[in-house]
């Protein structure tokens, strides 16, 4: 019997020795990431709209010297309006707008926007259980736009449908930069890995209608300059599940 387990310990020696290892070693990884966001607007994008949340989708490299690079994507989205005067000249003098059929109707209006870029940055593995793991800062250029999203019950009120609602939308973007600094969590130990930390955002930005409506005219010439703080959390799910022999990566 001694034998017996003698045996199957020099069998699975190479992989007890080998799963060990893993924690101590900082792995090549790709991975899919979906994350969700909360950010305060400032500048000029604070004058129109209030705070908004944002989710969206990302591709992680990691190399083995723990330099991070991403492709990144993120749908954001408000409730709070400030500048709804724009759509006093279309009201009736209660501040209903009069459907397709006379009726008074109310209308709904939301902030509907997005981000796209290329992201790099940096792994310090300072803290946290293994050498994946740690203090990451990240910085990335790309592309934001946002605009004015109008809801209404039963899409018959006119001024603010199909083209008619470029009239009022406020559809602006430009070119964008991001940074963010917190904390990575890889764990082979784990299926689902995470990361949290402070999210900035800083746009450039310009109106992009010939006509608005309120303004008899395109918006006035010159940069805006928007800028989004906040906080942000994703989820990693790697697609590489090997790391070195036959050890399972999850």
């Amino acid at each position: 019997m001694a034998k017996k387990i003698l045996a199957l310990s020099f069998l699975f020696l190479p992989l007890m020795i080998q799963a060990q290892s893993v924690p101590d070693t900082s792995l090549l990884l790709n991975m899919f990431s979906f994350h969700v966001s909360g950010h305060v607007p400032a500048g000029d994008i604070a004058k129109r709209y209030g705070l908004n949340m944002g989710a969206g989708a990302s591709y992680w490299l990691k190399t083995k010297s723990n330099w991070l690079l991403s492709a990144d994507f993120t749908y954001f989205f408000g409730n709070k309006f400030k500048e709804d005067s724009i759509l006093a000249g279309v009201q009736d003098q209660y501040g209903y707008f009069i459907s397709t059929y006379g009726e008074q109707m109310e209308l709904s209006y939301y902030e509907r926007g997005y981000y796209t870029g290329i992201r790099a940055g940096k792994l310090f593995p300072v803290i946290g259980p293994n050498k994946n793991s740690g203090l990451m800062i990240m910085g990335s250029a790309g592309f934001m736009e946002y605009r004015t999203f109008f809801r209404q019950e039963e899409n018959n009120i006119p001024v603010v449908t199909d083209d008619y609602s470029k009239m009022f939308d406020y559809l602006t973007n430009g070119f964008a930069l991001n940074q963010f600094i917190g904390y990575l969590h890889l764990d082979h130990r784990e299926p689902l890995n995470f990361y949290v930390g402070l999210d900035f955002h800083q746009a450039w930005t310009h109106g992009r209608r010939d006509w608005l409506y309120n303004l008899k005219g395109p918006e006035p010439a010159g940069i805006r300059h928007d800028f989004l703080f906040g906080i942000r959390i994703g989820w990693l799910f790697p697609v590489n599940k090997k790391s070195t022999g036959t050890f399972t990566y999850f």
